[in-house]
């Protein structure tokens, strides 16, 4: 009677073992399931590659002495910010509404170092009589890449 006990309690001991088994695998394919829905907050690695070749773009923009493209270089640099927000999967119509959804995921000078830059953008935008100059298209750019640069 104690072998056949030992015989009914090791595959009790089996079943259990597979039962917890399966029971892990399903738990682990949910995370992964779960983990993939889940945008906010996460980059892919292809999307991570295309912005910072967006970036380097931009900061190749920014070596010029040419104000026709540092003004340019903002315009990209914000585009770029605009498109990692989307990209990490903050809601809104505008640069603006994604900007304010993302803002307790930003550090608060960051956010507002992007605010100060995006002003700038929306002021060459909408102001064609503004006059600038390079030192604040520059500083402007740099702003919106700092972001940019600490993903």
């Amino acid at each position: 009677m104690t072998k056949q006990y030992r015989k009914h309690k090791n595959q009790q001991t089996v079943l259990e073992s597979i039962v917890l088994g399966l029971f892990q695998l399903v738990a682990s394919l949910f995370h992964i399931a779960i983990k993939g829905f889940r945008k906010r907050g996460g980059i892919s690695t292809a999307d991570k590659n295309e912005i910072v070749r967006r970036r380097l773009i931009v900061e190749a923009m920014l070596e010029s002495n040419n104000i026709h493209e540092l003004r340019q270089a903002v315009f990209e640099a914000d585009k770029l910010v605009d498109h990692t927000l989307k990209t990490k999967g903050f809601d809104g119509d505008t640069f603006a509404s994604r900007l304010r959804a993302a803002e307790s995921s930003i550090d608060s000078g960051m956010y507002n170092q992007i605010w100060q830059g995006h002003k700038i953008r929306n002021q060459l935008a909408h102001e064609h009589d503004r006059g600038v100059d390079q030192y604040e298209l520059r500083n402007a750019a740099e702003k919106l890449l700092r972001y940019i640069r600490e993903l």
